[in-house]
């Protein structure tokens, strides 16, 4: 697979290392507003070359260099220092212009957009590359999820691995647990504590919700910026596009009914398969969380207006 990705900061330069140690790509673009931190990235993951399980040639490059890319990772910007729309401002006008020029220049993947905020920013890209829906995939609140699990693993000293769970809506503040589909192995949670009452002693579901929400900035706190688990969820993407893995991720895509909604991009169960996004799944939701996703869209909402499409 040929990669590219938009922005070899913090999360781009480890979205490429993942890829390559995961042995998915094995010819990867990077570019950045600071060429020579795109140089010095491509130069240091190059010296990995003998170690990785595929050979993987790494390369910095311009917009138009993207053109052949089967996959362009969009990982631009910078994290703000207390909401993720705080970065839309700054961030709409950059993304519109490398957009157009990536297009122009011949790009015909797939476009898997990270920068935040993130489904206003996917919407963007959506709009502006004049692109079918399926190849426009934002990761949305994949990694929030995969957060979720962990935190209940940890508070129920089980693996992740056991844990199915899904946080809905914005990649951001007003993202919500849907505790009807959170699942142990093929259990509902409700049903796993009713097996096992003493491991839901110290269970709040409310404070489980605030760690997921807080955990992206507890780690901005300390390192400023988060890494491996966002490039593990965005390599699980370009994986399922590389081998057509028809497997079912969460992630934001454009609605069009699904949930009652429209024209916006917010995250549901998708399929992913070598063409980007062949099939979005609508979960049964209970009426509360069907308002909460209800009030999450209208703050996505809100923000596309900003963009002036």
């Amino acid at each position: 697979m040929k990669l590219g990705i938009i922005g070899a900061g913090s999360v781009g330069e480890i979205v490429a290392y993942t890829s390559a140690l995961r042995g998915i790509a094995t010819d990867i673009i990077l570019n950045d507003v600071i060429k020579e931190k795109a140089i010095s990235q491509a130069i240091d993951l190059n010296d990995g070359r003998p170690f990785y399980p595929k050979d993987v040639k790494f390369r910095a490059g311009e917009y138009e260099d993207m053109k052949d890319r089967d996959v362009v990772v969009v990982c631009s910007g910078k994290i703000p220092e207390k909401d993720r729309l705080q970065e839309l401002d700054g961030n709409k006008k950059e993304v519109a212009n490398f957009t157009k020029r990536i297009v122009n220049a011949g790009f015909k993947g797939i476009f898997v957009v990270v920068t935040n905020p993130v489904d206003i920013i996917t919407y963007e890209i959506y709009k502006v590359s004049g692109f079918d829906e399926k190849r426009v995939i934002g990761s949305g609140t994949a990694l929030d999820s995969a957060r979720l699990e962990v935190v209940i693993a940890n508070k129920l000293g089980i693996s992740p691995k056991s844990v199915n769970a899904t946080v809905l809506g914005e990649h951001g503040e007003s993202q919500f647990v849907p505790w009807s589909q959170v699942k142990i192995d093929s259990l509902t949670i409700d049903k796993y504590e009713e097996i096992h009452p003493e491991l839901f002693k110290n269970f709040n579901r409310d404070e489980i919700e605030d760690e997921t929400r807080n955990r992206g900035w507890d780690i901005f706190t300390g390192k400023g910026s988060t890494q491996y688990g966002i490039a593990n969820t965005v390599n699980n993407i370009i994986q399922a596009i590389a081998n057509d893995e028809k497997i079912i991720l969460k992630g934001s895509c454009l609605l069009s009914g699904e949930y009652g909604l429209n024209d916006l991009y917010i995250s549901t169960p998708i399929k992913i398969g070598k063409d980007g996004i062949e099939e979005k799944l609508e979960l049964s939701l209970t009426d509360k969380e069907m308002g909460r996703l209800k009030e999450t869209a209208d703050v996505i909402k809100k923000h596309i207006e900003v963009l002036n499409l």
